[in-house]
């Protein structure tokens, strides 16, 4: 996969490597163009199809409890998975889509009792799925703060963790990314995440 402007011809031996446009890697879809486009349309698509197995189960008579359970069990985590490399670079309308998985999750849990989102959260003890991103974006982050192999993905300026009081851990700022890309990405949105 080519992600340059001039990508040159890349070959084993006499044989010319295959050119593709996108690629799955551990369960996360990358694209040459560095959009995570692919990414949420799978996730959306196979977190959708789950959603009947919620909608079967109500149904059936699940209480709205034992539904929650499951949806927290069997979708969430794939509405979630990987989430630190790719959350912050979503536009809002890949951010939308995958919050609307979870509306419609919410929808389905109440019934009838379902009013609004901000109700069927609060209802059912649930977060925003951008929460729940940045949540684990910051855990990610503080978890290569502690690590002492993993540290060095951080920016070399930033000072050792004081165990003792883990709320001073402060992370150096960047340097001005280049892209507007590079600037959403992960590590950057990291120690925005953790000095905030």
């Amino acid at each position: 996969m080519h992600i340059c402007t001039a990508p040159p011809q890349l070959s084993v031996g006499p044989h010319p490597l295959q050119v593709v446009r996108s690629a799955k890697l551990l369960g996360v879809t990358v694209d040459d163009q560095l959009t995570w486009k692919l990414h949420v349309t799978a996730t959306v698509r196979s977190a959708a199809h789950r959603l009947y197995m919620l909608r079967r189960l109500k149904s059936l008579g699940t209480p709205a409890d034992e539904l929650k359970g499951i949806y927290i069990t069997f979708i969430l985590p794939k509405l979630m998975y990987a989430s630190p490399v790719w959350s912050s670079s979503l536009i809002s309308t890949q951010q939308q889509q995958l919050e609307n998985v979870h509306k419609r999750a919410c929808r389905i849990i109440l019934g009838p009792a379902y009013t609004d989102y901000d109700h069927a959260l609060s209802t059912l003890d649930l977060r925003t799925l951008a929460t729940r991103h940045q949540a684990a974006l910051v855990k990610m982050g503080r978890g290569l703060l502690r690590h002492s192999r993993l540290r060095h993905l951080l920016p070399p300026d930033a000072p050792q963790p004081i165990h003792a009081t883990p709320h001073t851990n402060v992370v150096m700022p960047l340097k001005a990314p280049g892209t507007d890309r590079y600037h959403h990405s992960a590590i950057p949105s990291m120690v925005l995440a953790i000095n905030s």
